[in-house]
């Protein structure tokens, strides 16, 4: 996983040196594709951003700033996932370039301290080997005692002499023992490996195999294992019709988009009294300040006046405005547009794009942003000739994305089949980027996500940014979709664009035509393997790196959320509680999110002081600790890491993880076939 080399600044040149070689001070540059070689304080950034899901369970890259980041008490505490001024070592730099000092190296980085995490956990017997202990004890008293009395009873009563009743009591002792036990515990083992084998489980310990039997609570990670660690567009919202896109379809229909005026149109209910404004700045589609350090500098601001505490939903005026029955729609509620109506209303997302998707819109061979690429794979899904589209439309010019001003542009020469008879006489402009950076730039909004002359109206502003708040609540990521128009000869092939060919127009001049909501979706198999699991007696808890208001939406929707289970609590409020506040604390919550390394270790063993036998799930490095320190650890084979594995009792190697965990009864014969293996055997 580590950097094998770096480029590092000596004498004022830059040179190429073994990684190993790095000392704290080094001044280290970094590009596209590089693998961070250690910890660094980021002090030059150029749309810099990092992928850390294996470190930090966050779902996509993260935006590096050279910001100082403000904190209250220890600074250690603030989660790995939000010092967006650092790269940490083993992560991935997936876009930009950036140069950054040398903090810690070796085992001091944050990555060594979860190995020393690891090397220090200390492996636990599992319940069966604590039997046979317990057994074996008992059992060692009783043959002594029994070999005492043959002694006595060979030499004072049959005569015998010294020797002989030794030898008697002696051969009474060996009859006693039980050789055959072994062999019985390991035919039984290999039994049961070689079941769990047929469902695509390697066990890496034999034992492993008892104490999936056993396990009372489930620990899992977020991000890759109840997830599918492909970011996916779940709704399309336009100025009166939402749209929900089925997610785990392998078809090309536009049927996979479905009008649902219902879905997530609401507020979650945690965020239901906090204001817009707020829950928008702690959402994932934020806008941070820029990498100077200086807040937005945009002509047109977002006015937060009365964003105050409003009952969860849409505004009245929202409402009654969604209420109109003359909207004219490309579909009634329940039904599914054409894919001629998708073309056009996601256009923005697929030629405003440098992505390429993979082999049958799947993850092999796609390039590029996991977001920007979740709008290619729904519009390929929804049956649009991605491809098709791209070579027919090709860029004239762009503004590029910029972590800075939160969006791209492209123009491009207009196209029917794209832009409609009524957008034919001039460039059309399309801009993608944060909601709360194009809506402010935004006139008009499309009716319906269509843009057609009749079909504009001036942009509601109020309901977009509730939209926007409804959408954060839930732990989506929100991209809009604007398009704007300008002269034929309003730009020169090939020429290179700046933000101020968006924003210096002096009046809002774009039409929004929808917003993309964005998540790393649950596995399907997960949902029914929760359920089962649960109906089993046994407790699925989630423990996350990710922001809390997207661990609540997942966690909702795997149905980790009841009635003696409503919310969630972070790493943050765990850090500072003592370890009897937190063996209170772990059952009374099933979701832990921008939870750290120590803190899931913290967790599952807290549940183990309070009597639970503990599973742990997981796929990345931050999960190892946890996973060696469970009674049961469970790595994900195909995705997950090999810090992940080697710290793991079983290797799960296909997609339906928590399915291995919920049918071990089935599977596993060592609490069935013999009474030593039974958990009351010896109470």
């Amino acid at each position: 996983m580590l950097s094998s080399d770096a480029i590092v600044v000596r004498d004022g040149k830059d040179q190429k040196i073994p990684a190993k070689d790095l000392v704290p001070g080094d001044v280290v540059r970094l590009t596209l594709g590089d693998k961070v070689p250690a910890d660094m304080r980021m002090v030059e950034v150029g749309n810099l951003a990092a992928q850390e899901a294996a470190l930090t369970g966050e779902s996509v890259p993260i935006d590096k700033t050279v910001d100082s980041i403000p904190t209250e008490g220890d600074p250690m505490a603030t989660p790995l996932g939000d010092r967006h001024n650092m790269c940490f070592s083993a992560t991935l730099i997936s876009q930009g370039s950036g140069t950054g000092i040398i903090v810690t190296t070796g085992d001091f980085t944050e990555i060594g301290t979860i190995n020393t995490l690891v090397n220090k956990v200390e492996n636990k017997k599992t319940n069966v080997l604590e039997q046979i202990d317990y057994i074996s004890k008992w059992l060692a008293v009783f043959i002594f005692i029994t070999s005492a009395i043959t002694w006595n009873v060979a030499f004072f009563i049959t005569d015998l002499d010294g020797l002989d009743a030794l030898s008697t009591a002696l051969v009474s002792a060996v009859a006693m023992i039980p050789e055959g036990l072994e062999a019985i515990v390991t035919m039984t083992y290999a039994y049961a490996v070689s079941n769990m084998a047929k469902h695509n489980a390697i066990i890496r310990a034999l034992p492993a195999v008892e104490t999936l039997g056993s396990v009372t609570t489930i620990c899992s990670d977020k991000t890759g294992t109840l997830t599918q660690n492909i970011m996916s567009l779940t709704a399309f919202v336009t100025s009166n019709k939402r749209y929900r896109f089925d997610v785990n379809s392998g078809d090309r229909s536009a049927n996979n988009f479905v009008i649902d005026n219902a879905y997530m149109a609401t507020r979650a209910d945690h965020t239901k009294y906090i204001k817009r404004a707020e829950i928008i700045g702690r959402g994932p589609s934020a806008s941070r300040k820029s990498k100077k350090g200086k807040g937005s500098s945009f002509p047109f601001g977002v006015s937060t006046d009365g964003f105050g505490k409003t009952e969860h939903g849409a505004p009245a005026a929202t409402a009654a405005a969604e209420a109109e029955a003359t909207a004219e729609t490309p579909a009634a509620g329940g039904e599914s547009p054409d894919s001629a109506y998708l073309r056009q209303a996601l256009s923005g997302g697929i030629l405003c794009s440098k992505c390429s998707l993979g082999e049958n819109g799947g993850r092999k061979g796609e390039i590029g942003n996991p977001t920007e690429l979740s709008i290619l794979r729904a519009a390929y899904f929804g049956d649009v000739n991605v491809a098709g589209m791209k070579e027919g439309s090709p860029v004239i010019a762009e503004v590029p994305f910029s972590s800075e001003y939160k969006f791209m542009a492209t123009v491009h020469q207009p196209l029917l089949e794209n832009d409609g008879a009524d957008n034919m006489g001039s460039l059309v402009v399309h801009v993608k980027g944060a909601p709360d950076r194009m809506i402010p730039l935004c006139k008009y909004q499309a009716k319906a996500g269509k843009f057609g002359k009749e079909d504009l109206e001036p942009c509601e502003h109020d309901y977009w940014i509730e939209q926007i708040a409804v959408l954060s609540s839930h732990g989506l990521r929100v991209l809009a979709l604007t398009r704007g128009s300008i002269d034929m000869d309003g730009v020169k092939q090939g020429e290179q664009l700046g933000p101020e060919f968006v924003m210096d127009r002096g009046e809002p001049w774009l039409t929004i035509i929808g917003l993309c909501a964005i998540m790393d979706p649950p596995r399907p198999e997960c949902v029914q393997a929760v359920q089962e699991a649960r109906h089993a007696g046994v407790r699925v808890a989630m423990i996350t790196g990710d922001h809390k208001d997207t661990a609540l939406a997942i966690g909702g929707m795997l149905g980790l959320l009841d009635a003696d289970h409503t919310s969630a609590i972070t790493g943050p409020e765990l850090d500072a509680m003592s370890e009897e506040e937190l063996r209170i604390a772990a059952p009374k919550y099933n979701i832990f999110a921008r939870a750290s390394p120590q803190n899931k270790i913290r967790i599952v063993k807290a549940l183990q002081l309070e009597g639970e036998i503990c599973g742990m799930t997981g796929d990345g490095v931050n999960d190892a600790p946890a996973l060696k320190a469970a009674d049961m650890g469970v790595a994900m084979g195909k995705e997950g890491t090999d810090v992940a594995r080697e710290a793991s009792d079983v290797s799960n190697q296909g997609r339906a993880l928590l399915s291995a965990l919920t049918k071990p009864f089935d599977l596993v014969l060592t609490n069935l076939s013999f009474p030593l293996f039974s958990d009351d055997f010896g109470r």
